[in-house]
């Protein structure tokens, strides 16, 4: 039986879901309503995928009462999510949502008491917690290969040159609309963490600060490269509007392909007078039971990936992902897999500079130390695009061994963190945090 779905926000990440709901799982959903406040994003939608059930909507709260869907799918920048995740949870929709869950704890509140006065479910968008690699940690951990956790050095890498600059040049570059990265980034990574030590966060002390990006942190500044003055003299200059004859090929190489999202700006100045996130950011968290997280952040480094110890009372692992790292001696170039973990030799996979696997290292107290192989998996950040639609569309999260599949309270827990680590960073001060 097909069940009914909105989708809130047309923006990039919305093609995912678009493009799953309408071609893989077609049998099982039907799209009846889209919504933005550009409508020209809701039209190109609705033909570039066949969506003939679907009526666009610029207003929301229309849509759920016209369209009757059994689901809410919230893709909307994060200032939205609160107040569209309640609407949808009080007129009797469950709800999919992206993360963050929201911006801020009081935000997270709400949620968790709408969840549980409708009696519905939410499903969070924590796509990494089933990529291969995290998901066999979560396995060692489970099983005991290193005691219980009582430590993780976890370090988070953004490329300086695109995804991370990406952010100073959209609207996440203001707090208000983003949480800055410690929210709209790490709450991934802070989940992660939440998961894997499987305990509750108490206690959140954190530092930021502009090292890289912002006012002060290059000679040129203005509002838009595409209307800046200054034009080829910033080394920055990158003109990513729909006049740019490489228009294309720019928003790629800044980390946010724009395809068919009209009316986005993502061309500000990243040192901009108004850019008031942090680029580099560490954050120390307490947990029940005496588990200590120390986290950092850095959006201004030659490569993408992430570096993870966790140390047990038996033991101590350690594993890391790294996305086109320089190498003076030269990268390997491998094919990438496919999810169910074979080696592609099609034409329509890509070869990129990432390994075919990653490494796991195990260095148990008693006993010797091995290595384990997980395959890497191209499709949908790493295969975790797959499993949640998965679950959303055809449900089969009733086999979930590792707990894999996150709700209202796993999306409150890691802004909760987020939220609090920037109230630290302001007072200069430890946070404790609610019970949810």
């Amino acid at each position: 039986m097909s069940k009914r779905y909105v989708i809130s926000g047309i923006g990039n990440r919305a093609h995912s879901w678009l493009k799953s709901a309408s071609g893989d799982y077609g049998d099982v959903a039907t799209i009846v309503g889209l919504c933005d406040p550009v409508p020209e994003r809701v039209e190109e939608a609705i033909a570039s995928y066949g969506l003939s059930s679907a009526r666009g909507y610029t207003s929301f709260l229309q849509m759920l009462e016209e369209t009757r869907p059994d689901t809410a799918i919230i893709v909307t920048p994060e200032r939205y999510h609160a107040r569209q995740i309640i609407a949808a949870l009080e007129r009797g929709c469950d709800v999919a949502t992206e993360k963050p869950l929201c911006l801020s704890v009081a935000e997270c509140e709400a949620i968790v008491a709408a969840e549980k006065r409708a009696g519905r479910r939410i499903c969070m968008g924590f796509n990494y917690r089933h990529i291969p690699l995290a998901s066999r940690v979560r396995e060692l951990l489970l099983s005991g290969e290193i005691g219980r956790p009582v430590s993780v050095d976890l370090t988070w890498y953004l490329d300086y040159r695109g995804h991370g600059a990406s952010y100073f040049r959209r609207w996440h570059r203001h707090m208000a609309e983003s949480g800055g990265l410690l929210v709209t980034k790490a709450t991934h990574h802070f989940d992660l963490v939440n998961w894997w030590m499987d305990a509750r966060p108490q206690r959140v002390y954190a530092r930021g600060r502009q090292n890289f990006f912002g006012p002060g942190n290059n000679p040129y500044t203005g509002e838009r490269c595409s209307t800046c003055a200054h034009g080829t003299e910033c080394d920055w200059y990158t003109p990513v509007n729909a006049q740019a004859p490489d228009y294309e090929k720019l928003s790629q190489e800044l980390g946010y392909r724009v395809r068919g999202v009209a009316n986005y700006p993502r061309d500000f100045c990243p040192f901009g007078d108004d850019v008031d996130i942090y680029d580099t950011m560490g954050v120390m968290v307490e947990y029940a039971g005496g588990g200590i997280l120390n986290y950092s952040l850095n959006a201004g480094v030659p490569f993408e990936g992430w570096n993870l110890a966790i140390n047990g009372t038996g033991g101590r692992l350690e594993t890391r992902i790294t996305d086109a790292k320089p190498d003076p001696d030269g990268a390997a170039r491998y094919k990438v897999l496919s999810r169910e973990g074979r080696r592609q030799s099609e034409e329509h996979f890509r070869i990129v500079e990432w390994p075919d696997h990653y490494r796991i290292l195990v260095m148990p107290h008693e006993g010797a130390a091995r290595w384990i192989d997980v395959p890497n998996i191209l499709l949908g950040h790493g295969g975790g695009d797959w499993a949640l639609f998965e679950s959303l569309f055809r449900g089969t999260t009733r086999e979930d061994p590792l707990g894999a599949f996150a709700g209202a309270v796993d999306g409150a827990w890691s802004v909760a963190i987020g939220a609090a680590a920037n109230e630290s960073i302001a007072t200069g001060q430890p946070v404790a945090l609610p019970v949810f």
